[in-house]
Parts: C-alpha cells; sequence; structure tokens
C-alpha cells in the first residue's frame, strides 16, 4: 500500500513536472507583434504562425525586405537612415546602387535617383536640416545627394575636386553643421593622400570646406571611417597601412571642427588592432570598437574620450567574432554587432556595456550572412525596432528586425 502511495505522488508529482515544464516552454514564445501586421496581442496571432516562430532559426526576429529588394546584384545595405518618419535604405550595386524606402517597416518602394550606374553604392544616409543626406560611390570621384523626401539633388561630386575620395563613407552632424569623412583609396589603387573631412552649414552646392589636412598630415588611410560626436567633441576614427600588410587604429577628434588632435594612433597599444570599426555613446560613455582578425574584435570605453578601459579584448569569447562593425543604443540596451566570416553576423546586447548577450544565432540561421552593419552605417531604431542590414550576402542585401515580444499567458494548474 505504501508502495502504490509512492508511486501514486510519483505520478502526480511527473504530472506536475510535465506541466510545469510546459508552461515553461510556453513561455519561451515569443510572439510577433509589429505595426507592420497590425497585431494588436496574443489573440489575434495564429498557431500556425506561433509554430513557425518557434521553428524558424532567426526566432526573434523577422526579414523586413525581400533580398536584395528582389535583385541579387543589390549585395549590400550600404546604409540606413531615418527620415521624415520614413527609414530609407541604400544599396550597393554594380549595376547602378539603389535607394528604398518604408513606412512601416515592411512595404518598401523604390526611390533611387535618376543618377549615373557609375554610381554604385551607397555609404550613409544621414538627416541634416530638412534634408536626407547620401554618401554615394564611383569611381570617377564620390558623390553627395539629398532629398526632402519627394525630390532629389546632386549637392557634391567628383570627391569635391579629388577623384582618390572615391566615396563619402560617414557623416555626422556638430554644432550644427553637417560633416562628412570621404573614403580615399590609398597606393596602390588611389593617391594615398589618406582621409578628408569636409563640413557645411546648409548642405548646398558650393558650401564645403574641407576642414584637415590630408590624412591628417600622416598620409595614407584606408576608406573605412567612423565618426562619432561626445562631450561637444567631433571624434573620426580610421585606419591607416603601416609597411606589408599592417595597418593600425586611430582616433583623432576636435573641439571646434576646424582644429585636430591625436587622441591615439596605435591602436590603443594593440598591433592588431588595424580599425577602429564602430563608436557610440552610451549611458554617459563613450564606447569604440576595433578590427582584430587575430585575437577577436576588441571593445573600450572611456568618461572623457581620452583615458580608456577595455570591456573586452576577444571577440566575447570567439576569436571569429573579429569584426565588430556596428555599435549602437536600443532603449536601454547598447547592441554590438560582430560580422563573422564563418559562422554568420552575431549580435549581442548590453544593459552596462560590461555584461553581454547574445539575441540572434550566427547570420540568422544562415552562415552565408557574414557581415553587417558594415562600420556603423547599416543599423537603425525606427519606430521602436532594431534594423540591421547585411552587406556581402549572396542571396541579396537582407535588412533584419528585432521584434516587439510577448509572453503568451499560461495557467499552472495541479492535475
Amino acid at each position: 500500500m505504501k508502495h502504490q502511495t509512492l508511486n501514486c505522488h510519483k505520478s502526480k508529482m511527473g504530472l506536475l513536472l510535465l506541466t510545469i515544464i510546459g508552461a515553461m516552454c510556453s513561455l519561451l514564445i515569443l510572439l510577433e507583434v509589429t505595426s507592420v501586421w497590425g497585431q494588436e496581442g496574443p489573440s489575434q496571432v495564429s498557431s500556425s504562425q506561433i509554430s513557425l516562430i518557434v521553428q524558424n532559426p532567426s526566432f526573434g526576429w523577422r526579414q523586413s525586405n525581400e533580398s536584395g529588394f528582389g535583385d541579387a546584384a543589390n549585395t549590400s545595405i550600404g546604409a540606413l537612415g531615418i527620415f521624415d518618419d520614413r527609414m530609407y535604405a541604400g544599396t550597393w550595386n554594380e549595376n547602378g546602387a539603389q535607394v528604398w524606402r518604408t513606412s512601416d517597416g515592411h512595404e518598401w518602394e523604390d526611390f533611387t535617383p535618376t543618377w549615373p550606374i557609375t554610381d554604385i553604392g551607397v555609404f550613409f544616409a544621414k538627416p541634416f536640416g530638412s534634408h536626407l543626406y547620401l554618401g554615394v560611390g564611383n569611381e570617377s570621384g564620390g558623390e553627395i545627394w539629398r532629398t526632402d523626401g519627394t525630390e532629389w539633388e546632386q549637392v557634391a561630386s567628383g570627391g569635391l575636386g579629388n577623384p582618390d575620395n572615391y566615396c563619402f563613407f560617414a557623416a555626422t552632424v556638430f554644432q550644427d553643421e553637417f560633416f562628412t569623412a570621404s573614403g580615399n583609396v590609398p597606393p596602390p589603387f588611389g593617391s594615398g593622400n589618406g582621409v578628408e573631412i569636409w563640413k557645411s552649414a546648409s548642405g548646398e552646392d558650393d558650401s564645403w570646406q574641407q576642414v584637415n589636412s590630408d590624412g591628417f598630415g600622416r598620409g595614407a588611410t584606408f576608406p573605412d571611417v567612423t565618426m562619432e560626436v561626445y562631450q561637444d567633441r567631433l571624434y573620426v576614427g580610421l585606419s591607416r597601412p603601416d609597411t606589408g600588410n599592417a595597418a593600425h587604429a586611430e582616433l583623432w577628434r576636435s573641439y571646434d571642427g576646424m582644429t585636430w588632435t591625436a587622441v591615439f594612433t596605435d591602436g590603443l597599444g594593440v598591433a592588431d588592432n588595424t580599425h577602429l570599426s564602430s563608436m557610440a555613446v552610451f549611458r554617459g560613455k563613450f564606447y569604440i570598437a576595433f578590427r582584430n582578425t587575430k585575437s577577436g574584435g576588441q571593445l573600450w570605453r572611456s568618461e572623457n574620450g581620452t583615458d580608456w578601459e577595455m570591456v573586452f579584448d576577444d571577440g566575447l569569447g570567439n576569436p571569429k567574432n573579429s569584426r565588430p562593425y556596428g555599435l549602437l543604443p536600443y532603449g536601454d540596451q547598447l547592441i554590438l554587432v560582430f560580422s563573422n566570416h564563418e559562422t554568420g553576423v552575431e549580435v549581442w546586447q548590453s544593459a552596462d556595456g560590461l555584461i553581454w548577450f547574445p539575441i540572434n544565432q550566427p547570420g540568422w540561421g544562415d552562415e552565408t550572412a557574414k557581415f553587417a552593419d558594415y562600420f556603423d552605417n547599416g543599423a537603425v531604431v525606427f519606430k521602436d525596432s532594431l534594423y540591421i542590414g547585411t552587406i556581402e550576402d549572396p542571396e541579396g542585401g537582407r535588412i533584419w528586425q528585432r521584434l516587439h515580444l510577448l509572453y503568451l499567458p499560461t495557467t499552472l494548474r495541479n492535475p
């Protein structure tokens, strides 16, 4: 009798454990509640949709666009930007770059300027005043285009007098003026005179003024440049070729947009920190990330822009996370986007900048999605959702949306 009672208790306990486990699983079923689909809550999500989410390796995310916007030659989402309550996406395409836009993050329309097919890449999309500005690549010299949401106009061409300024790669607003950095090509492919920083108070044609000496007076630089504003200083991160195949990361800053000083020119003392690949301001601290293909990407932070502490130096435990190409605040989290050429893009988040958690499966379940948010230009927060664009994607550039997430209600019952 005692044995039967024990079995009965075991049976009930087993059922209870199964019920609890089932309930816990249901708590992990996150619902897609996006304004795109017009869903207001769990009651409007079907069981088939739930099944799709659970089985999908991109769980917690959804693809916002058709790959390459239906054109595989759009290999990359080179830039994402927000203007006038719309999200804009600029592509890289050897047959001519394209610009697309959406008002809801789901339905996209082609909004490409009537530019020449030799304009083959969009590198930034930044709002300033009453216009959205695009930095464009052209072998005859980079261009800058702008739109008021209706019409397009070209406001800079020919690399602003230097055809070796292949593109205008990065941009930001500082002290009510628009600043942009050229993507200047080093030898043996170009002149090797180094990055040029230009500014304009209006963004109009013929209003541009160069505000640094070429390459900050130190010679050739790679085209990949990052820009950020912190504590009323403008910062420019760059990579400078060294002997052989080596390079080293540098950081420069200015208090007035005209006078520049080097914060460091040696990758913060780490020889393999070749590129300063992304920057962000989060909870009052300034974060910078380094491309390091030897030991893994590094992240550092500062409270004054000159004294630095290391956050991590090993790609968050994976040396193949060597390219931390994206940093941006998202709500109360800091987002970090690793490009990983073996297993695919990894996205991590942190509430304090020190403790990090992954929030996607590598490559969103596709290891061919190896690169994203290239040098801080391909991720935005739009209508409270995070969007990240891929580059050099064999499927065509994809834009991934982090979903608004809710938990299914559950009831625990003792059988």
